[in-house]
């Protein structure tokens, strides 16, 4: 049978418990900032890619529109060339409202 002096290390002192050595470990997780590398970077990716979507789906809903009603009334390029900067301006509102 093992004695309590089989349990003591070399410096002659009994090692910690399992529950302190728990309480010690939840004291260094606590105090460790979280790494917001990987978290962080997603969410700025997918703000991004929200931004762009807003402006470029803005943009192009005004070119389409634009561009159809040049070819059913025959004044191109001017309804293009509107329908791209109400659509850039519609993109900006949209941004706009994302970011709030």
């Amino acid at each position: 049978m093992a004695t309590s002096d089989d349990k003591e290390g070399a410096d002659g002192k009994a090692p910690p418990s399992l529950d302190e050595f728990a309480d010690r470990l939840d004291a260094v997780r606590g105090e460790r900032e979280p790494d917001d590398e990987g978290h962080g970077s997603g969410a700025a990716w997918g703000r991004a890619l929200r931004a762009s979507s807003d402006l470029l789906a803005g943009l192009f809903v005004g070119m389409l529109i634009g561009f159809l009603l040049d070819k059913w009334l025959g004044t191109s390029p001017w309804l293009l060339l509107a329908g791209i900067g109400i659509g850039f301006a519609a993109g900006l509102r949209n941004l706009a409202r994302s970011i709030k």
